[in-house]
């Protein structure tokens, strides 16, 4: 995905091959990042809203997810609670290009999360690979940022987002503690044929 309204793709042949056939793709312009959840606010670059009103719970991802986000690209998710809520964010898979602590002199690809509009110390920059992790807001307003630089990218993050009451305990999706579970038993059922195989080949 281009960053902006232009894209140049350049075709090389170095020799001729019967064996060659050459490439064939598809293409479309988009003006949602390739984003298909919230709302998307026209008066910014990239950005999109999501309301407790319209939605408590949902999902969200990195411009052109789940492939590698666009270089130079700064997109902005704002969640928006009622009086007394908050909210929480469970990211599934992220891959955002850099360092710790992700700052400009390591040229990192960050994500980076606000209780206002303005940059919010307390939570810091995310990037690299991670593992699951969650993040919760402290106040009915939250802001998810994602940049990017001009070099290398990854392919970004996939997450969820709950609207809970301020006094209110996060709780695992009903399908995501059974997912875990049947990958668990999975596993130990691999482990289990592995181990009676062994024994019967050492019979």
């Amino acid at each position: 995905m281009s960053n902006g309204p232009k894209l140049m793709l350049e075709f090389r042949g170095t020799h001729s091959s019967r064996h060659s056939r050459g490439f064939k793709i598809s293409y479309s312009f988009v003006e949602n990042f390739g984003i298909s959840t919230g709302r998307q606010l026209k008066e910014f670059p990239c950005a999109f809203v999501y309301n407790s009103s319209e939605s408590r719970n949902g999902t969200f991802a990195s411009p052109n997810s789940p492939g590698p986000y666009p270089r130079d690209t700064e997109c902005s998710y704002f969640f928006h609670g009622g009086q007394t809520e908050k909210v929480h964010l469970y990211f599934t898979h992220f891959d955002v290009e850099g360092v710790l602590p992700c700052e400009a002199v390591s040229a990192s690809d960050y994500v980076e999360f606000s209780n206002s509009m303005t940059e919010d110390n307390k939570y810091g920059r995310y990037c690299g690979q991670m593992k699951e992790f969650h993040v919760e807001s402290e106040r009915s307003f939250f802001k998810v940022t994602f940049r990017s630089n001009d070099r290398l990218d990854g392919t970004g993050f996939k997450a969820m987002y709950q609207f809970l009451e301020a006094t209110d305990e996060y709780q695992a999706p009903i399908y995501d503690k059974a997912s875990k579970t049947l990958s668990l038993f999975g596993e130990l059922l691999l482990i289990s044929v592995a181990a009676t195989l062994l024994y019967l080949y050492h019979l």
